[in-house]
C-alpha cells in the first residue's frame, strides 16, 4: 500500500515538474522586449521580431576581443545569428555542429555570428578558445539584441540571406544536417 502511495506522489511530482518546465521554456511570440534607449546601436523596442521573409533587425556588437561587427556590413553573405550562453547545455552541445558548418562553408560566403547573452568577455573568450571555435562571438552585454530577436529560448538561430532577409528561425539546438541544409540552400541562391 505504501509503495503505491509513493508511486502516486512520484507521478504527481513529475507532472508538476513537466508543467513548470513547459511554462518556463515556451516561446511567447508577441512579447515586446525592453531595450535600453540610451544605446543608439541597440535595436529599439519598436523593431519587429525577426520573421521569415522580412529584413533581419540590425545590430552592432563587439567581439570578445573588442572588434566591432555590424550585421548590415555582412550583406552579400549568408549569415547565421545564433543567440546562446556558455551556461546553456543545449548551446554547448550545438556549437561543434555550427563550427563544422562554418569551416565547411565559410569560403563560399557563410558567416556565423554567435551572439552571447549577458556574459563577460573573459568567460566567452575562454569558452571559445577551450572549444576550438573559430567564428566570432559577439557580446550582447545588456541583452538588447536577444530581446530584439525575441530569444526567449537559447539557443535560438536565425538564418539570413544575402539580401539581409530572415529565411529561417529555429528555437532550440540544431543538428548538423539542419544547419548544413539551410546554409546550402541559401548559398545556392543567386546573389
Amino acid at each position: 500500500m505504501q509503495s503505491r502511495q509513493h508511486w502516486h506522489i512520484l507521478i504527481g511530482a513529475v507532472l508538476v515538474a513537466g508543467i513548470i518546465w513547459i511554462a518556463l521554456t515556451r516561446v511567447q511570440p508577441e512579447t515586446t522586449p525592453t531595450v535600453a534607449a540610451a544605446d543608439p546601436t541597440a535595436a529599439s523596442a519598436s523593431t519587429p521580431a525577426p520573421q521569415v521573409g522580412r529584413p533581419a533587425p540590425p545590430f552592432n556588437l563587439e567581439t570578445s576581443d573588442g572588434a566591432p561587427v555590424n550585421l548590415v556590413d555582412l550583406r552579400g553573405r549568408v549569415v547565421m545569428v545564433n543567440i546562446w550562453a556558455t551556461w546553456c547545455p543545449p548551446c554547448r552541445a550545438e556549437m561543434p555542429m555550427i563550427e563544422a558548418a562554418f569551416r565547411e562553408y565559410r569560403d563560399e560566403g557563410f558567416v556565423v555570428l554567435a551572439v552571447n547573452l549577458r556574459e563577460d568577455a573573459t568567460t566567452v573568450a575562454a569558452y571559445m578558445q577551450q572549444s576550438d571555435l573559430t567564428f566570432p562571438a559577439l557580446l550582447d552585454h545588456d541583452g538588447a539584441v536577444g530581446a530584439a530577436y525575441r530569444a526567449n529560448v537559447v539557443p535560438s538561430s536565425f538564418f539570413i540571406d544575402r539580401q539581409g532577409i530572415v529565411r529561417a528561425v529555429y528555437r532550440g539546438p540544431l543538428p548538423r544536417s539542419v544547419i548544413a541544409g539551410t546554409v546550402e540552400q541559401l548559398l545556392a541562391e543567386a546573389p
